[in-house]
């Protein structure tokens, strides 16, 4: 972590985004956050755009950028693999180029050497790889694995819906107390 760290650090200066002396303030404060990476210390702090960063996260990685944020994943591809996989790894499936068998994959740390070998147990795509920030990864793994708050599996939606026996109101039941006013309602369906 520390060479990447300091590797970011070093393209961010030369690109003249940071100082020298600023880099080393950022370094001693980040040193105190364990709840955020480096890249996202970056962005909250207000040190780099997102733009600069992941401009500088394709130098580093020497591999494309991908910007997730509102990407549309393909699903087919997002399902070859498990969500916990995804989100322990930080990357995301994203396109496959035509007439090749090549799959893009975007991913936090291009660099780690898991990733081919964990890829290889779910795909037998050659992998290219892209660079995204990992909370936005992360963000569009979840929102593509999120269920609709609507969302009732089979087993429930095509269950015939039945009504307890409380529910059930006649006139039998009604408490004569009570007056009762009845509409009669014609559906449109119905006049036709």
């Amino acid at each position: 972590m520390e060479k990447f760290i300091e590797g970011l650090s070093a393209i961010l200066t030369e690109r003249k985004l940071i100082t020298p002396e600023d880099m080393i303030a950022l370094h001693h404060d980040f040193k105190n956050r364990d709840d955020v990476t480096f890249e996202e210390f970056l962005l909250k702090e207000g040190i780099v755009d997102r733009e600069d960063l992941l401009e500088a996260l394709s130098e580093y990685h020497k591999v494309p950028f991908f910007d997730t944020t509102g990407a549309s994943f393909n699903h087919q591809f997002l399902r070859l693999i498990p969500k916990d996989i995804l989100l322990r790894h930080l990357i995301i499936p994203w396109k496959r180029d035509e007439g090749e068998d090549a799959l893009w994959v975007v991913a936090a740390d291009p660099s780690d050497p898991h990733i081919l070998v964990t890829l290889g147990k779910y795909v037998t795509h050659e992998i290219n790889f892209m660079v995204g920030l990992p909370q936005e990864i992360r963000d569009s793994i979840r929102e593509f694995y999120d269920e609709s708050i609507t969302y009732q599996p089979n087993s429930i939606s095509n269950q015939r819906m039945e009504r307890s026996a409380q529910s059930v109101h006649t006139k039998e039941k009604l408490d004569p107390e009570i007056p009762m006013i009845v509409e009669k309602t014609v559906d449109d369906y119905e006049s036709q």
